[in-house]
């Protein structure tokens, strides 16, 4: 017996038919004695709908608590709906509405972006969710909504919301999988509005599926991810195939946090130039001959006037040699620099993206200690400071200081 979280997208409940195959998927599992937890979306286009309707009649006067109740309709009618047709196929169920003291995802009074309180809301599914579940009853719960935890207002999560009411619960419920229903027929290797045949992969990392959904792909929340545990299996696929068990793209492990001090000495290519922004194929031009030589890049930066290559220091005099004819045939770049003795310590964490003001939680504590920072570069889950080899260590004390302090835990 497996505990599933299966939650399904508008585009896979918008119209009697489709809602039909979603309830027949979720009854195919029960038969087989697994303990099934549904999470749906509004039908269809109803959210849109929703906002539009309260934009041309109220305009901008809406308070967000207005807001947040009246958008929730759409939810609190699919789940009424999805949890009707599962007990007209002769199985038990219980939809939960928000506005319901049992709702079990209670969150802050934030009532457009709502925080999930994790504590609050993993006592509320233990006590009112398992008990349900060694029943036998399906529970259909509301995706996208919250309950906030002082008033028992209704709240959301922000558009796309779903997919972290169900990972969410799967945390809370320690579910066994949590399965995506989507329009997508999993994750691609490219948006199959620009390119005519993407593949379809397999499997994905945590790790990379967050770096395309806050890249902009739309197949999954990015912020659901951060309640995946290692244990926990996770895949997305299409509804048309109306069979849980289907395959689509699994993804792989868990979010850790993690601060890294790179072990070997680093050196910093520095070329002068000009019109660098507005020359095609010159950083191009300017690394081949290092990657013709098998020479790792370990940071590469541009500004107006330069390109800023790190590479190890082992490689500096190589990689000088090569670029070094580069600047002398080309107009464009006057002069190439190194400096030697950089270290590199590399920041990783999903928490970096909801947490405001973590460069200055890194940085100020680093100069208060009259530690130079030569460059950080920042690329969405990581932070690469770049610094003097002589301070690495007395550095690396103080950024894992300043990230525990933030709340945020990480490994070596």
């Amino acid at each position: 017996m497996s505990r599933i979280i299966v939650k399904f997208g508008g585009t896979s409940v918008q119209d009697p038919e489709r809602i039909k195959k979603a309830a027949q998927s979720v009854i195919q599992q029960a038969k087989k004695g697994n303990e099934v937890v549904v999470v749906v979306s509004a039908m269809g286009e109803t959210t849109d709908i929703l906002i539009n309707l309260l934009k041309d009649s109220a305009k901008d006067h809406v308070e967000d608590k207005d807001y947040a109740d009246f958008v929730s309709l759409g939810e609190r009618l699919s789940s009424r709906l999805l949890s009707t047709t599962i007990k007209s196929m002769g199985f038990a169920s219980r939809y939960f509405d928000p506005s319901d003291i049992d709702f079990p995802i209670i969150t802050d009074e934030n009532f457009s972006e709502a925080k999930i309180l994790p504590a609050e809301s993993k006592e509320k599914c233990q006590k009112i969710i398992d008990p349900l579940l060694k029943e036998g009853i399906i529970p259909v719960v509301c995706g996208f909504l919250g309950r906030s935890y002082k008033e028992g207002s209704i709240t959301t999560l922000g558009r796309g919301g779903s997919d972290i009411t169900a990972f969410a619960l799967g945390n809370f419920l320690e579910a066994d999988e949590v399965i995506i229903v989507t329009d997508a027929v999993g994750v691609l290797s490219a948006d199959p509005r620009l390119i005519k045949e993407p593949v379809i992969l397999k499997t994905i990392s945590v790790e990379e599926m967050g770096v395309l959904a806050e890249s902009g792909a739309k197949v999954l929340h990015p912020r659901a991810l951060k309640y995946k545990t290692d244990k926990m299996k996770a895949k997305i696929i299409h509804f048309q195939k109306g069979d849980l068990s289907a395959e689509g793209t699994e993804i792989i492990g868990a979010f850790t946090s993690k601060l890294i001090l790179f072990k070997e000495e680093l050196t910093m290519l520095t070329i002068l130039g000009t019109e660098i922004f507005d020359t095609p194929g010159l950083l191009k031009k300017v690394i081949t001959p290092l990657a013709d030589k098998q020479i790792s890049l370990y940071g590469v930066s541009i500004g107006t006037k330069h390109i800023g290559i790190y590479v190890r220091e082992n490689c500096a005099q190589q990689s000088y040699d090569l670029i070094h004819p580069l600047v002398i045939e080309d107009e464009r770049l006057k002069s190439i620099t190194l400096k030697k003795d950089i270290a590199l310590i590399i920041a990783r964490s999903r928490d970096f993206i909801d947490t405001p003001g973590i460069i200055e939680k890194i940085s100020r504590p680093l100069a208060q200690n009259n530690i130079n920072i030569t460059e950080m570069i920042t690329i969405k889950t990581d932070i690469l400071i770049f610094l003097e080899w002589k301070d690495r260590e007395l550095a690396y004390q103080i950024i894992k200081k300043s990230l525990e302090e933030a709340g945020i835990v990480v490994t070596n």
